[in-house]
């Protein structure tokens, strides 16, 4: 089976459900962290050792990322002089459309290309194709007028945006190979750095610094990213698992990410120009709240609440763009983007903790998610562009909003279980004799244990001994993994052996299994 060749993954061998030993920080502290859910192993439930529960490993290098997120604002607002997502359809939904191809052709080419890290020369033309085209959408807004700078700046919008997808798939391959918590201090680093520096670039105005510092940006991204795939090779947090393509995805999170994308597009499409580098206060605020949980309050934060707090703001933004006056709309403005970034923060933290525990490919997957909420995006401005003034008639405005936040609030709670943070978002794997996979097999194992767990009376400790013990593990492995006295842990076992009827382990597995087979 193809395997992707990150630095990582050569040195790195860790397999789920190995524990590894215990992780080395700065400072030579340690932590360790098992990941078990009410089901059993999830990426919403992760118990840290509560005397190192603010450490995280930190390396500038990794947050390289947000030249390449801050480039298309950068861009827009300091080099043509539009804001992001106001363009006309010409100057704005095709280009979009450019990069929801770029991601799905990366999709389709995982198999064989397997990893776009793999591929420096693919980096450094994407690098160049977004220089480019940089260069020249300035070059067409400030020299070419007429259709010769319409169809330039078309262009080189197209080009920056198939360069932007490629750069986009590497780092979230980077991120994909880091634990949940790296994830989360990395990304939204990410997005805060990305605001400032937007907001900066903004602020300083079309200059020739100002050019070449936005030029230039995309191939410093790319060295940073090699540079922070070396130092952080050896990394405990990059211990995941070895990554293959042999993945099929269901509908549910790619509608999920389509209606979430398409809302946004429309409601920005709703929203004044004025004040498009103010908001992204929006996306500071949000990215300094969840950054600040992730550092001192990760023990007790599951990655479910960024998704439910991003709807409920998402809405709001959508009422606000019913009211009336200036600073409704930047409110409106100021809450769209604050929910994008909340968003973005949750699927990029879900969808890596997916390739992390998992091996699912991270070109394969992120080309595929990242693809799906860029159409979303795209049918949110054809809609905007293309209703027009028939759009912002106020009885039509109160009636697009209404439909809008009563399809976006149904298919959030159709689509989305809390099994899905548990589990793998129904990304499912066969094996060459196309029977059930091991990601198949440990889910249902995960949802015995919980059934069993709930039918006869056992506590969270007693159901994470449970699964760990149907595992193989001996008690004083769980023990250690779990910071437990080897006495306490054979006062675990007889608890779980009385509530459930058995003599001893064996009697236990077999009537796990029994139960596996009849109930899951």
């Amino acid at each position: 089976m193809p395997m992707t060749r990150f630095v990582s993954q050569r040195k790195a061998g860790g397999r789920r459900g190995d524990f590894h030993p215990p992780l080395q920080f700065d400072g030579g502290s340690e932590w360790f962290c098992i990941m078990i859910g009410a089901g059993g192993v999830g990426m919403s439930d992760i118990s840290v050792d509560s005397r190192h529960a603010g450490l995280v490993k930190f390396d500038v290098w990794c947050i390289g990322l947000f030249l390449i997120v801050s480039f298309p604002t950068a861009t827009s607002l300091v080099l043509s002089g539009a804001a992001v997502g106001q363009d006309t359809w010409m100057y704005s939904g095709l280009p979009t459309l450019s990069r929801a191809v770029v991601f799905v052709a990366l999709a389709l080419l995982a198999r064989k290309v397997i990893s776009v890290m793999s591929c420096p020369r693919l980096l450094v033309v994407s690098s160049v194709m977004m220089t480019a085209g940089a260069l020249a959408k300035a070059a067409s807004f400030s020299w070419l007028t007429g259709d010769a700078s319409a169809v330039g700046s078309l262009l080189s919008s197209a080009a920056l945006n198939a360069g932007y997808a490629v750069l986009y798939v590497g780092w979230m391959e980077l991120y994909s190979q880091m634990d949940t918590k790296h994830v989360l201090v990395y990304f939204t680093s990410v997005h805060l750095v990305s605001a400032l520096v937007s907001y900066a670039l903004f602020s300083l105005g079309p200059s020739f610094g100002t050019v070449i510092f936005i030029a230039a940006m995309p191939l410093v991204s790319v060295i940073m990213l090699r540079r922070a795939d070396a130092r952080t090779s050896d990394a405990p947090y990059r211990q995941g698992e070895i990554q293959r393509t042999d993945w099929s995805i269901s509908l549910r999170p790619i509608v999920l990410l389509v209606a979430f994308g398409f809302s946004n597009a429309v409601i920005r499409g709703f929203l004044g120009t004025e004040d498009q580098a103010t908001v992204l206060l929006g996306v500071c605020v949000a990215a300094l709240s969840v950054l600040a949980v992730a550092v001192w309050r990760f023990g007790e934060f599951e990655i479910t609440s960024l998704y439910q707090v991003s709807v409920p703001i998402l809405v709001a933004g959508a009422m606000l763009v019913l009211m009336n006056g200036e600073w409704w709309g930047v409110a409106a403005a100021f809450c769209s983007n604050a929910a994008f970034a909340l968003f973005s923060v949750f699927i990029t933290a879900a969808f890596c903790g997916v390739a992390y525990r998992y091996g699912v490919n991270a070109m394969w997957l992120f080309g595929i998610t990242q693809a799906s909420l860029t159409f979303g995006s795209l049918g949110g401005k054809l809609v905007s562009a293309w209703g027009g003034s028939f759009l912002f008639d106020p009885s039509m405005l109160v009636a697009t909003m209404s439909v809008l936040v009563v399809t976006l609030v149904a298919l959030s709670m159709a689509l989305v279980s809390d099994r899905d943070f548990k589990t793998n978002w129904g990304i499912t794997s066969r094996n060459e004799q196309g029977g059930r996979s091991v990601v198949d097999e440990e889910q249902r194992l995960m949802l015995s244990c919980s059934r069993i767990a709930q039918r006869y009376g056992l506590t969270r400790r007693e159901e994470e001994v449970l699964v760990l013990m149907m595992r193989g593990y001996t008690l004083s492995r769980i023990g250690e993994g779990l910071f437990i006295a080897e006495s306490t842990m054979k006062t675990h076992s007889r608890h779980i052996y009385r509530k459930v009827g058995v003599a001893n382990r064996n009697e236990l597995q077999e009537f796990v299994d029994s139960w596996r087979l009849k109930r899951v």
